[in-house]
């Protein structure tokens, strides 16, 4: 795949997540972002996650997101902050960052498309890449 289809689905993925974070949060979330509506168990959580995703364990976080998510007794929203701003974040990695990890775009879009299922919120069909 060529450098400009790469980027290309980078911004598509994270357009993605800043349309359905302004969708669920309105104008609270549209300009930083998702984790702005965290609340502290879930800001401190995410921050986990994303260490652990700075270390190049995406899969570890990613198997601990979906373990919040079914174990949390946060509202769908707060869990769906910490979906978006999760693949948003994991989203912002180079290639060669992913690779690494074991990881790739396609993950993350099959993963925030599963984990936002599991928040009970799916992708609307306009928003879906492929």
């Amino acid at each position: 795949m060529y450098y400009f289809e790469k980027d290309y689905i980078m911004r598509l993925i994270h357009g993605i997540a800043r349309m359905l974070a302004r969708m669920i949060f309105g104008e609270e979330a549209e300009d930083s972002g998702p984790e702005t509506v965290m609340e502290s168990a879930c800001r401190a959580d995410y921050d986990i996650l994303r260490e652990l995703v700075d270390e190049g364990r995406i899969n570890a976080a990613e198997n601990r997101l979906f373990e919040l998510l079914e174990t949390t007794a946060w509202e769908d929203r707060q869990k769906a902050a910490l979906v978006l701003g999760f693949y948003d974040y994991v989203n912002s990695k180079d290639d060669e960052f992913l690779a690494a990890a074991d990881f790739s775009r396609e993950e993350v879009i099959e993963g925030l498309e599963e984990a936002m299922k599991a928040v009970h919120m799916e992708i609307p069909e306009y928003l879906r890449i492929g």
